[in-house]
């Protein structure tokens, strides 16, 4: 990528929050987008040194998942400006991996914000000039250096067959359950945190999540299902917590290197969710963790973590 490309960019504010399908200004990450030379499209992308939930770390290095979320942002920034995606169409999106390259670029100067530039490509696998599904990929660049590869695949509704198919999947789900609102938090020094608010997983057999929506960034907006973002947090919290407990993390204080979700079904609110979690691999100070999430018995989603150390 030239000097030219970025140039074309800015970092001055943010982009209109209904793109980043954001509520608050506080929690929308991109800042400017442009069409790239070769078909592709850029994104500039900052994350805040004091947001209460990417800052919330006990380590000098910037949370590789902070621009995860700016990657998936800044998708729906790209599909509503370039592809003429509408703002507020319903979506869903079935899968999300991404892999960090070197962690040395997420170093924490204690004196400027996290930003770097995204560069997308998008495969659009809509039939008949009907919106479908559509296929992202794409890295991140901060300074000079490729820090994260990404890539993930969303699908999009028509409003009126969205919410016949909530309609027909809430109608055939049991009534809440008592036990999904009294979920207690783990020590947030287990997952690495400071904040208990930030922690999203009990204890037991099965990490069961604990839902708290009125979070001001894992619900940021009002959900008919519990979100993404939220799931995967769980998820990473979980790998996390098996690992030390097996002997093969040696801390909590852990980056994400790697991380690959599949969502095959929505989870809804007001029934336990339950995640399951098991070391599977280890090698050279790395631990890769497999996972499965689970409501009214059925699995929702999987994913495999790889958690390492920061640099010393």
């Amino acid at each position: 990528m030239t000097t030219d490309l970025y140039g074309k960019l800015s970092f001055d504010q943010t982009v209109p929050r209904s793109l980043a399908h954001r509520q608050a200004v506080g929690e929308v990450f991109v800042t400017d987008s442009a069409p790239g030379p070769d078909g592709d499209f850029l994104v500039a992308v900052q994350v805040p040194r004091a947001h209460s939930l990417w800052f919330d770390r006990l380590t000098a290095y910037h949370d590789p998942f902070s621009t995860a979320e700016a990657a998936r942002q800044g998708s729906f920034v790209v599909l509503h400006r370039y592809f003429g995606v509408p703002v507020g169409l319903p979506f869903s999106l079935l899968r999300w991996q991404f892999r960090v390259h070197d962690l040395h670029a997420y170093r924490d100067d204690e004196r400027s914000p996290l930003q770097g530039v995204l560069r997308y490509r998008v495969t659009d696998k809509s039939k008949g000039g009907e919106l479908g599904d559509m296929t992202l990929s794409g890295e991140l660049t901060i300074g000079t250096t490729t820090a994260m590869t990404f890539t993930g695949d969303v699908v999009f509704f028509g409003k009126e067959d969205y919410a016949a198919l909530r309609e027909f999947q809430q109608a055939s789900k049991p009534p809440p359950d008592p036990a999904a609102a009294a979920v207690t938090p783990l020590d947030p020094a287990l997952v690495g945190r400071r904040d208990r608010r930030n922690v999203v997983i009990g204890d037991g057999e099965r990490f069961a999540y604990v839902i708290d929506t009125s979070h001001p960034s894992y619900f940021d907006h009002a959900y008919d299902h519990v979100p993404g973002p939220f799931i995967v947090e769980g998820f990473r919290q979980a790998a996390v917590v098996a690992a030390v407990r097996s002997g093969e993390l040696a801390s909590p204080v852990a980056a994400v290197l790697g991380c690959s979700t599949t969502f095959g079904s929505f989870g809804e609110f007001g029934a336990l969710l339950e995640c399951s979690a098991e070391v599977t691999g280890a090698a050279g100070g790395r631990v890769t963790v497999g996972l499965e999430l689970h409501q009214y018995g059925k699995r929702l989603a999987s994913a495999g973590i790889e958690l390492g150390p920061y640099p010393a």
